[in-house]
């Protein structure tokens, strides 16, 4: 966006969540205006609520006077975001930030305020033709707000709130993810790029089939290596590292010092970390092995059993069929990297939801009817044959014209199940072998957690049973192995 002012007016969107109280309502005090010789947008507008409540408010930027809203504003300070309360407020947005080297005389910002701590779930509309650059809503990848996380408790029987996991996930509050599983054409575009970088072990996608059907038969291992080379590819930081990092929890005292003391606090978990700000803060309780009353944190963990606490995240991973975790593939991931990784189960969660609130289902709390084929019920792809005219079913390819859930993601459930960054070493102690798990998300065409087609040798986890919300859609099995039915898709931090 350049400097030169622009047209702006805010389009008031309401929306009502609780069911006795009056919309949020959203006024314009003055024009927005851009600052001369900036990229700064400074938003003025009074929010009315119901007395004693708070408001989500988010702001999305139209370049077409207000007949598309693609550009989600997210690098906004001011009053915005969860907690919102009545009054007048002031935002400014940094649009360099979020639609850099574009021009339009026709801006328009829609402010949208929901009640409670999540956002409404627009998810953008519509493209625009009026601007030439990369502008945030083109290509494929799509941007997702992780404001708030709520998981069922089965024991207590109620929703919680488990955001604290983006925190321990190193996920940052917005992210861009595919908006489809990764595709043979797409695998092959970087492989090919990575065989010829310092790079190795990238199968070619088989020579059949449609070149947008997701990239399937490949394993864990050959998964993150494509991550990394995707990263290197695009001039971003790779986030896979085959020597580990052994912080586990941080300098969660501030001294500057990762110590191993007899102590334990759990940073961002709500029974420890009251505030959650990542650090122990004087009154806030932790686990006092040696009873002291001192907090003496055990901030490492002395994964290779040397005495001096290793750094790690020095070789990037391009090469080898595998590589020794020390305990889980977190210690290997570098989450201040700017490349491309595979979603956490908490990021696969969230996604999942499409923005619904606390529903077991993206669309509800009805489990679906039939879990060894998908229904057209809840939008589920439809079995497809091969090119051969084979009985065997395929996963849809990427262009099938299947709805996009509420932050126009496709296929997050079930065209194939997805690789997630659930790996961990079950070896036993002191074993030379190297056992190394992966969880994978999500089911597959051949049904809800179902990750291969029968009579296929088992690789992953086969299980079929009944679950009862889209949370236990986890799956496990060899990080060796591959099928036909797992595929993956990535993500960055925004």
């Amino acid at each position: 966006m350049n400097t030169r002012l622009i047209l702006w007016s805010i389009l008031p969107a309401l929306f009502m969540s609780l069911v006795n109280a009056a919309p949020p309502v959203v006024t314009l005090n003055s024009p927005p205006v851009q600052r001369p010789g900036t990229k700064f947008v400074d938003i003025n507008y009074t929010l009315a609520l119901d007395p004693g409540l708070t408001a989500f408010v988010e702001l999305w930027f139209s370049p077409d006077n207000g007949l598309n809203f693609p550009i989600r504003c997210v690098d906004v300070s001011g009053d915005v975001g969860a907690n919102t309360t009545s009054g007048p407020k002031t935002a400014t947005w940094n649009a360099e930030s979020d639609w850099d080297q574009q021009f339009t005389s026709s801006g328009k910002i829609r402010v949208i305020a929901t009640y409670g701590s999540q956002s409404s779930g627009f998810a953008g509309s519509g493209t625009t033709s009026t601007s030439t650059g990369s502008g945030q809503a083109s290509g494929n990848l799509k941007l997702v707000y992780m404001d708030v996380l709520w998981m069922w408790n089965i024991g207590l029987s109620t929703w919680e709130d488990a955001s604290f996991y983006f925190k321990l996930d190193e996920v940052s509050p917005s992210i861009k993810m595919d908006q489809t599983e990764v595709t043979q054409a797409e695998w092959d575009e970087v492989a090919q790029w990575a065989l010829t970088n310092g790079y190795s072990g990238l199968p070619l996608s088989p020579s059949t089939g449609s070149v947008n059907l997701p990239r399937t038969g490949v394993n864990l291992w050959e998964v993150l290596k494509w991550c990394n080379a995707r990263s290197e590819k695009s001039g971003r930081t790779p986030a896979y590292y085959t020597d580990a990092d052994e912080i586990t929890i941080g300098d969660v005292n501030n001294n500057g010092i990762i110590e191993s003391g007899p102590d334990f606090f759990w940073p961002f978990d709500p029974a420890h970390d009251t505030n959650q700000n990542g650090v122990w803060d004087v009154g806030e309780s932790f686990t006092d092995n040696n009873n002291n009353g001192l907090l003496e944190p055990n901030e490492y963990q002395d994964l290779n059993n040397n005495g001096v606490y290793d750094q790690g995240h020095s070789t990037p991973y391009r090469q080898g069929a595998k590589f020794a975790l020390e305990q889980s593939l977190h210690h290997h991931i570098d989450g201040n990297a700017s490349g491309f990784r595979l979603p956490p189960s908490s990021v696969f969660q969230k996604v999942a939801t499409g923005g619904s609130n606390k529903t077991m289902w993206p669309w509800g709390n009805s489990s679906p009817a039939n879990y060894s084929k998908f229904t057209t019920d809840f939008s589920f792809p439809s079995v497809q044959t091969n090119g051969n005219n084979s009985s065997t079913p395929l996963a849809n390819p990427s262009e099938a014209t299947r709805p996009a859930n509420g932050y126009d993601i496709k296929d997050i459930l079930g065209n194939v199940a997805e690789y997630t960054e659930g790996a961990w070493n079950s070896s036993p102690p002191g074993s030379s072998s190297l056992d190394i798990r992966s969880n994978v998300f999500g089911g597959s065409y051949i049904g809800l957690r179902h990750v291969h087609p029968a009579p296929s040798p088992t690789t992953f986890n086969d299980n079929v049973n009944p679950v009862d919300n889209m949370m236990d859609l986890l799956n496990d099995g060899s990080a060796d192995a591959s099928s036909p039915a797992v595929g993956f898709r990535t993500w960055r931090n925004n």
